[in-house]
Protein backbone atom coordinates (compact mmCIF):
# COMPACT_ATOMS: atom_id res chain seq x y z
CA UNK A 1 0.00 0.00 0.00
CA UNK A 2 1.73 3.36 -0.80
CA UNK A 3 2.44 5.51 2.13
CA UNK A 4 0.51 8.43 2.45
CA UNK A 5 1.36 12.04 3.05
CA UNK A 6 0.73 13.78 5.86
CA UNK A 7 -0.69 16.63 4.21
CA UNK A 8 -3.66 14.56 2.50
CA UNK A 9 -4.64 13.28 5.78
CA UNK A 10 -8.64 13.44 6.67
CA UNK A 11 -7.81 13.76 10.38
CA UNK A 12 -4.68 13.67 12.45
CA UNK A 13 -3.63 11.57 15.87
CA UNK A 14 -2.04 14.34 16.93
CA UNK A 15 -4.80 16.88 17.63
CA UNK A 16 -6.67 14.12 18.98
CA UNK A 17 -3.52 13.62 21.32
CA UNK A 18 -3.64 17.49 21.91
CA UNK A 19 -6.94 17.52 22.82
CA UNK A 20 -6.25 15.26 25.98
CA UNK A 21 -2.68 16.96 26.72
CA UNK A 22 -5.02 20.24 27.09
CA UNK A 23 -7.54 19.21 29.25
CA UNK A 24 -5.55 17.48 31.74
CA UNK A 25 -3.16 20.83 31.93
CA UNK A 26 -6.38 22.87 33.20
CA UNK A 27 -7.44 19.49 35.34
CA UNK A 28 -4.22 19.66 37.06
CA UNK A 29 -4.01 23.35 38.03
CA UNK A 30 -7.74 23.59 39.37
CA UNK A 31 -6.97 20.14 41.19
CA UNK A 32 -3.96 21.67 42.47
CA UNK A 33 -4.74 24.79 43.24
CA UNK A 34 -7.97 23.81 45.29
CA UNK A 35 -5.57 21.39 47.27
CA UNK A 36 -3.52 24.46 48.05
CA UNK A 37 -6.46 26.83 48.49
CA UNK A 38 -8.16 24.41 50.95
CA UNK A 39 -4.86 23.62 52.70
CA UNK A 40 -4.89 20.16 51.81
CA UNK A 41 -1.22 20.73 50.42
CA UNK A 42 1.17 23.18 48.74
CA UNK A 43 2.75 22.07 46.18
CA UNK A 44 5.03 24.39 45.25
CA UNK A 45 6.59 25.09 48.88
CA UNK A 46 7.02 21.30 49.23
CA UNK A 47 8.94 21.32 45.73
CA UNK A 48 6.79 18.07 45.07
CA UNK A 49 5.23 18.76 42.14
CA UNK A 50 4.29 22.18 40.07
CA UNK A 51 2.26 24.12 37.69
CA UNK A 52 3.80 27.30 37.02
CA UNK A 53 7.10 28.86 37.39
CA UNK A 54 7.96 32.81 36.13
CA UNK A 55 7.49 31.54 32.33
CA UNK A 56 5.60 28.78 32.39
CA UNK A 57 2.00 27.92 33.62
CA UNK A 58 0.33 24.55 32.45
CA UNK A 59 -3.12 26.32 32.92
CA UNK A 60 -2.28 29.07 30.26
CA UNK A 61 -0.43 26.89 28.09
CA UNK A 62 -3.59 24.27 28.21
CA UNK A 63 -5.97 26.88 27.20
CA UNK A 64 -4.38 28.49 24.40
CA UNK A 65 -3.78 24.95 22.78
CA UNK A 66 -7.21 24.40 23.73
CA UNK A 67 -8.02 27.28 20.92
CA UNK A 68 -5.61 26.20 18.68
CA UNK A 69 -7.38 22.99 18.45
CA UNK A 70 -10.65 24.42 18.17
CA UNK A 71 -9.47 26.30 15.41
CA UNK A 72 -7.51 23.71 13.34
CA UNK A 73 -10.61 21.16 13.80
CA UNK A 74 -13.14 23.55 12.19
CA UNK A 75 -11.01 24.46 9.57
CA UNK A 76 -10.14 20.94 8.83
CA UNK A 77 -13.94 20.05 8.72
CA UNK A 78 -15.47 22.91 6.80
CA UNK A 79 -12.59 22.24 4.31
CA UNK A 80 -14.86 18.74 3.51
CA UNK A 81 -18.07 20.50 4.25
CA UNK A 82 -19.39 23.75 4.75
CA UNK A 83 -22.95 25.30 4.79
CA UNK A 84 -22.90 28.02 6.91
CA UNK A 85 -26.55 27.29 8.81
CA UNK A 86 -25.46 23.86 9.33
CA UNK A 87 -22.63 24.97 10.50
CA UNK A 88 -24.02 27.05 13.93
CA UNK A 89 -27.07 24.61 14.17
CA UNK A 90 -24.92 21.69 14.76
CA UNK A 91 -22.18 23.89 16.77
CA UNK A 92 -24.08 25.20 19.00
CA UNK A 93 -26.23 21.91 20.03
CA UNK A 94 -23.09 20.53 20.74
CA UNK A 95 -21.96 23.41 23.01
CA UNK A 96 -25.37 24.68 24.81
CA UNK A 97 -27.57 21.10 25.06
CA UNK A 98 -24.63 19.29 27.19
CA UNK A 99 -24.22 23.16 28.66
CA UNK A 100 -27.50 23.13 30.04
CA UNK A 101 -27.87 19.35 31.13
CA UNK A 102 -25.09 20.30 33.30
CA UNK A 103 -26.47 23.36 34.35
CA UNK A 104 -29.15 21.56 35.35
CA UNK A 105 -27.03 18.59 37.65
CA UNK A 106 -25.44 21.72 39.21
CA UNK A 107 -28.60 23.76 40.51
CA UNK A 108 -29.60 20.38 41.93
CA UNK A 109 -27.06 19.64 43.89
CA UNK A 110 -26.17 22.89 44.92
CA UNK A 111 -29.60 23.01 46.77
CA UNK A 112 -29.48 20.22 48.03
CA UNK A 113 -25.63 20.36 49.00
CA UNK A 114 -24.71 23.88 49.08
CA UNK A 115 -27.65 26.03 49.40
CA UNK A 116 -24.97 28.73 49.99
CA UNK A 117 -23.46 29.02 46.61
CA UNK A 118 -26.81 30.21 45.77
CA UNK A 119 -27.73 32.55 48.45
CA UNK A 120 -26.76 35.81 46.39
CA UNK A 121 -29.06 35.08 43.11
CA UNK A 122 -32.01 37.23 44.06
CA UNK A 123 -29.47 40.32 44.25
CA UNK A 124 -28.56 40.04 40.49
CA UNK A 125 -30.77 41.48 37.58
CA UNK A 126 -33.45 38.94 35.98
CA UNK A 127 -32.29 40.55 32.80
CA UNK A 128 -29.15 38.87 33.10
CA UNK A 129 -30.20 35.70 32.84
CA UNK A 130 -30.67 35.65 29.46
CA UNK A 131 -26.86 35.68 29.51
CA UNK A 132 -27.15 32.20 31.05
CA UNK A 133 -29.23 31.20 28.28
CA UNK A 134 -26.70 31.60 25.72
CA UNK A 135 -23.69 29.94 27.89
CA UNK A 136 -21.65 33.77 28.25
CA UNK A 137 -22.60 34.12 31.79
CA UNK A 138 -19.28 32.18 32.82
CA UNK A 139 -17.31 34.95 30.80
CA UNK A 140 -18.89 37.87 31.91
CA UNK A 141 -18.74 36.80 35.47
CA UNK A 142 -15.20 38.22 35.41
CA UNK A 143 -16.38 42.03 34.85
CA UNK A 144 -20.08 41.87 36.46
CA UNK A 145 -22.35 39.35 38.46
CA UNK A 146 -24.25 36.94 36.85
CA UNK A 147 -25.76 33.81 37.25
CA UNK A 148 -23.31 31.74 36.46
CA UNK A 149 -22.74 28.32 38.64
CA UNK A 150 -18.86 27.79 36.94
CA UNK A 151 -20.14 25.18 33.93
CA UNK A 152 -17.80 25.94 31.14
CA UNK A 153 -16.97 29.01 33.30
CA UNK A 154 -15.26 32.20 30.66
CA UNK A 155 -13.93 29.64 28.54
CA UNK A 156 -16.95 28.44 26.98
CA UNK A 157 -18.39 32.44 26.38
CA UNK A 158 -15.10 32.63 24.89
CA UNK A 159 -15.23 29.81 22.44
CA UNK A 160 -18.84 30.58 21.45
CA UNK A 161 -17.69 34.29 20.94
CA UNK A 162 -14.92 33.17 18.86
CA UNK A 163 -17.47 30.55 16.83
CA UNK A 164 -19.86 33.04 16.14
CA UNK A 165 -17.05 35.00 14.17
CA UNK A 166 -15.90 31.61 12.40
CA UNK A 167 -17.63 32.26 9.31
CA UNK A 168 -15.22 35.77 8.66
CA UNK A 169 -12.32 34.17 10.07
CA UNK A 170 -12.90 30.93 7.49
CA UNK A 171 -13.61 33.46 4.86
CA UNK A 172 -10.12 35.62 5.48
CA UNK A 173 -8.42 32.37 5.33
CA UNK A 174 -9.66 30.99 2.01
CA UNK A 175 -9.13 34.35 -0.27
CA UNK A 176 -5.54 34.63 1.87
CA UNK A 177 -4.25 33.04 4.54
CA UNK A 178 -0.44 34.53 4.57
CA UNK A 179 -2.23 38.13 4.53
CA UNK A 180 -4.83 37.28 7.21
CA UNK A 181 -2.28 35.56 9.60
CA UNK A 182 -0.09 38.80 9.40
CA UNK A 183 -2.62 40.75 9.94
CA UNK A 184 -3.64 38.83 13.11
CA UNK A 185 -0.84 38.13 14.16
CA UNK A 186 0.15 42.50 14.06
CA UNK A 187 -3.41 42.85 16.37
CA UNK A 188 -2.41 40.12 18.72
CA UNK A 189 1.66 42.29 19.16
CA UNK A 190 -0.52 45.44 20.00
CA UNK A 191 -2.72 43.99 22.37
CA UNK A 192 -0.34 41.65 24.34
CA UNK A 193 2.77 43.85 24.36
CA UNK A 194 1.06 47.21 23.94
CA UNK A 195 -0.88 45.99 27.08
CA UNK A 196 -3.89 47.11 25.52
CA UNK A 197 -5.82 44.12 27.57
CA UNK A 198 -5.18 44.28 31.02
CA UNK A 199 -5.67 42.50 33.51
CA UNK A 200 -5.58 38.91 32.16
CA UNK A 201 -5.34 39.02 29.20
CA UNK A 202 -5.31 34.91 28.78
CA UNK A 203 -8.90 35.22 29.66
CA UNK A 204 -9.83 37.81 27.29
CA UNK A 205 -11.49 36.98 23.64
CA UNK A 206 -9.85 39.56 21.80
CA UNK A 207 -6.50 37.63 22.60
CA UNK A 208 -7.59 34.02 22.73
CA UNK A 209 -8.81 35.01 19.17
CA UNK A 210 -5.23 35.06 17.38
CA UNK A 211 -4.75 31.58 19.38
CA UNK A 212 -7.61 30.46 17.62
CA UNK A 213 -6.39 31.65 14.21
CA UNK A 214 -3.32 30.32 14.79
CA UNK A 215 -4.75 27.45 14.93
CA UNK A 216 -6.84 27.76 11.72
CA UNK A 217 -3.69 28.76 9.72
CA UNK A 218 -1.17 26.07 11.31
CA UNK A 219 -3.52 23.24 10.57
CA UNK A 220 -2.99 24.27 6.37
CA UNK A 221 0.56 24.61 6.89
CA UNK A 222 2.47 22.49 9.01
CA UNK A 223 1.22 18.85 7.30
CA UNK A 224 2.59 20.04 3.85
CA UNK A 225 6.08 21.37 5.33
CA UNK A 226 6.23 18.12 7.71
CA UNK A 227 6.83 15.78 4.85
CA UNK A 228 9.81 17.53 4.81
CA UNK A 229 11.97 15.16 6.90
CA UNK A 230 14.86 18.19 7.24
CA UNK A 231 11.88 20.65 8.57
CA UNK A 232 10.18 17.63 10.37
CA UNK A 233 13.36 16.93 12.26
CA UNK A 234 14.28 20.78 12.94
CA UNK A 235 10.58 21.28 14.36
CA UNK A 236 10.77 18.22 16.16
CA UNK A 237 14.31 18.94 17.66
CA UNK A 238 13.27 22.61 18.66
CA UNK A 239 10.13 22.44 19.74
CA UNK A 240 11.64 20.02 22.59
CA UNK A 241 14.46 21.90 23.81
CA UNK A 242 12.10 24.99 24.21
CA UNK A 243 9.34 23.08 25.61
CA UNK A 244 11.89 21.54 28.37
CA UNK A 245 14.09 25.00 29.06
CA UNK A 246 10.12 26.18 29.38
CA UNK A 247 10.24 23.32 32.23
CA UNK A 248 13.32 24.22 34.41
CA UNK A 249 13.96 28.10 33.38
CA UNK A 250 14.00 30.01 36.51
CA UNK A 251 15.15 33.27 34.66
CA UNK A 252 12.21 35.77 33.59
CA UNK A 253 12.08 36.56 30.19
CA UNK A 254 11.77 39.94 29.18
CA UNK A 255 8.02 39.30 26.87
CA UNK A 256 4.92 39.12 28.22
CA UNK A 257 3.46 35.84 30.03
CA UNK A 258 0.68 35.60 27.84
CA UNK A 259 2.97 35.33 25.11
CA UNK A 260 5.62 33.40 26.95
CA UNK A 261 2.91 30.20 27.24
CA UNK A 262 1.22 31.14 23.72
CA UNK A 263 4.94 29.92 22.28
CA UNK A 264 4.79 26.91 24.52
CA UNK A 265 1.65 26.39 22.93
CA UNK A 266 2.74 26.32 20.12
CA UNK A 267 6.38 24.40 20.53
CA UNK A 268 3.63 21.62 21.79
CA UNK A 269 1.12 22.06 18.60
CA UNK A 270 4.53 21.82 15.74
CA UNK A 271 5.87 18.84 18.05
CA UNK A 272 3.14 16.90 17.77
CA UNK A 273 2.59 17.14 14.56
CA UNK A 274 5.77 16.35 14.07
CA UNK A 275 5.37 12.94 15.40
CA UNK A 276 1.84 12.24 13.50
CA UNK A 277 2.47 9.62 11.36
CA UNK A 278 2.29 9.46 7.70
CA UNK A 279 -0.24 6.80 7.09
CA UNK A 280 -4.03 6.93 8.36
CA UNK A 281 -3.75 3.29 10.01
CA UNK A 282 -5.33 3.33 13.40
CA UNK A 283 -3.90 1.82 16.80
CA UNK A 284 -5.85 0.65 20.31
CA UNK A 285 -4.46 3.51 21.88
CA UNK A 286 -5.50 6.03 18.73
CA UNK A 287 -9.14 4.47 19.47
CA UNK A 288 -8.94 5.06 23.03
CA UNK A 289 -7.50 8.59 22.60
CA UNK A 290 -10.48 9.10 20.14
CA UNK A 291 -12.86 8.12 22.34
CA UNK A 292 -11.33 10.05 25.18
CA UNK A 293 -11.72 13.48 22.91
CA UNK A 294 -15.71 12.18 21.94
CA UNK A 295 -16.22 13.11 26.03
CA UNK A 296 -13.89 15.87 26.24
CA UNK A 297 -15.72 18.61 26.08
CA UNK A 298 -18.17 16.98 29.00
CA UNK A 299 -15.32 16.82 31.07
CA UNK A 300 -14.16 20.06 30.86
CA UNK A 301 -18.08 20.93 31.69
CA UNK A 302 -18.13 19.02 34.63
CA UNK A 303 -14.63 18.80 35.95
CA UNK A 304 -14.59 21.90 37.98
CA UNK A 305 -17.96 21.94 39.80
CA UNK A 306 -16.83 17.74 41.07
CA UNK A 307 -13.13 19.51 42.18
CA UNK A 308 -15.14 22.15 44.27
CA UNK A 309 -17.82 19.78 45.74
CA UNK A 310 -14.72 17.33 46.97
CA UNK A 311 -12.35 19.97 48.05
CA UNK A 312 -15.05 21.96 50.53
CA UNK A 313 -15.55 18.30 52.27
CA UNK A 314 -12.15 18.34 52.32
CA UNK A 315 -11.27 21.93 54.03
CA UNK A 316 -8.26 22.22 56.34
CA UNK A 317 -7.51 18.31 56.47
CA UNK A 318 -3.55 17.98 55.65
CA UNK A 319 -2.95 15.22 52.57
CA UNK A 320 0.38 13.13 51.44
CA UNK A 321 0.85 12.82 48.37
CA UNK A 322 -0.17 8.97 47.88
CA UNK A 323 -3.88 10.29 49.78
CA UNK A 324 -3.54 13.18 46.75
CA UNK A 325 -3.12 10.65 44.22
CA UNK A 326 -5.54 8.45 44.73
CA UNK A 327 -7.91 11.59 45.33
CA UNK A 328 -7.00 12.61 41.71
CA UNK A 329 -7.73 9.68 40.11
CA UNK A 330 -11.13 9.06 42.06
CA UNK A 331 -12.41 12.78 41.01
CA UNK A 332 -10.92 11.39 37.23
CA UNK A 333 -13.42 8.57 37.55
CA UNK A 334 -16.17 10.42 38.74
CA UNK A 335 -15.37 13.27 35.61
CA UNK A 336 -15.41 10.33 33.16
CA UNK A 337 -18.70 8.81 34.52
CA UNK A 338 -20.64 12.31 34.59
CA UNK A 339 -19.60 13.21 31.22
CA UNK A 340 -20.77 9.46 30.07
CA UNK A 341 -23.96 10.31 31.58
CA UNK A 342 -24.54 13.56 30.00
CA UNK A 343 -23.18 12.25 27.00
CA UNK A 344 -26.15 9.72 27.06
CA UNK A 345 -28.97 12.20 28.53
CA UNK A 346 -28.06 14.92 25.42
CA UNK A 347 -28.10 11.49 22.82
CA UNK A 348 -32.27 11.36 24.42
CA UNK A 349 -33.16 14.65 24.04
CA UNK A 350 -34.88 14.62 20.38
CA UNK A 351 -32.81 17.87 18.39
CA UNK A 352 -33.58 18.32 15.08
Amino acid sequence: MEKQLIANKNKYVSMNLMRVVAFLFIIVYHFMVELEQKGNYNFIEQGAVYYSNTNFHIAIIGVSLFFMISGAGLMLSSKKHWDIKDFYKRRFTKLLIPFYVVELFTLISSYVLKPEWLGYFPLISKKKILLNLLGMDGYFEQFFPTFSLHVGEWFLGALIMLYVLFPVFRFCMEKNRYITIIIATTYYAILVFGNVINPSPWTNVFVKAYDFILGMFLVLEIPRLMDKKVFKWSALCISFIVICLGLVSKVQLPTPTTFNNLVYALMIFIWFFAMEPASNKEHISDKIVESICKISYEIFLVHHIIIYYIGDNLEGQLLGLRQIGALFVSEIFIMVAMALLVKRIVKLIPIR
